[in-house]
Formats: C-alpha cells, structure tokens, sequence
C-alpha cells in the first residue's frame, strides 16, 4: 500500500497548498454527505485510489471548501504531530531521528508512511489522509534541514486560550 500512496503524494506534491487544503475540504464534505445519506452512491470516496490528481489540478478553489480544509488540517496537524514526535507522551529521539532522514531523503516517501498512520492512529479514511499526510510533509519540508520535530512544533497553530 505504501508504493501506491507514494506515487499519488508523488502526483499531488506539484500541486499548490491552497488546491491540496480545498481538495481535503472537499474531500471531507463528499465523505460526510455520503454518510449522511446525501452523497453519490457507488462511489468509494474513502480510498485513496479515488484521488484524482488531474481532476484536482484543474478544479476551481471554492472558498468552502478551502476554509474547511485548512480547519481539518489545523485540527489534524497537532494530533499527528503528537502521534508523529511523542509517541506514548514521552520524547522519541530514536523516532525523530528516522523522521528526520525519512523526509530528509525523500518527500513523498515521508508522506507515504504518515498517510496509513494518520489511518490507524487518528482514524481519517485513506484519502483524507493522503491528502493531509502530503499537506503536512509539504508545509513542514519548506522549513526544514534537520530537526524536523522541532520545526514541526514551531509551525503549529497555537489553541486561543
């Protein structure tokens, strides 16, 4: 499964973060209509093979969608953060570590090991989580050389107090 979300984050890393955060939110709203019964039946907009890179490259940027995709992504970022360089609550050197040349060494290979643990330790379906794990990658990666964990940190949004 990893080889697959690979080549689709492969697909989806050329595309701007503002089509990525609209496509998360439309993504999100299909899959909660669909289970609300409103949305179209037959369709799987679950899976990750249901992303379509070109139909996204070419869709227009509803602000709807744009804005619920950036607020399931400010929702997101720190759970998998937590998941991703605190495991258990304790400070992983060793995990941040392989982090660290994971996305050090190939991008989409990161995002390709985040999207199926955004699955199981967050519980998002597969394409939602393909398009938040690219997200993330992508964000984090324009700022990092090493310490991916602490840029990491640095670049989530703060909750209002």
């Amino acid at each position: 499964m990893t080889e697959e979300v690979e080549a689709i984050v492969e697909s989806l890393w050329e595309l701007d973060d503002d089509v990525l955060e609209a496509q998360l939110g439309a993504r999100a709203q299909a899959i909660g209509d669909d289970v609300a019964g409103r949305g179209a039946r037959g369709v799987d907009l679950t899976s990750w093979e249901s992303i379509d890179v070109n139909v996204a490259a070419r869709a227009s940027i509803d602000p709807r969608f744009l804005d619920a995709g950036r607020q399931l992504f400010d929702r997101v970022n720190p759970l998998t953060y937590e998941l991703m360089c605190k495991p258990l609550g304790g400070d992983d050197a060793e995990t941040r570590k392989i982090l660290d040349e994971t996305i050090n060494q190939n991008y989409t290979k990161a995002a390709g090991m985040l999207a199926p643990v955004l699955v199981s330790g967050v519980g998002l379906a597969p394409a939602v989580a393909t398009l938040l794990a690219t997200l993330i990658i992508k964000k984090v990666s324009k700022y990092v050389a090493t310490g991916i964990c602490e840029t990491w940190d640095k670049s989530l949004v703060k909750p209002a107090s």
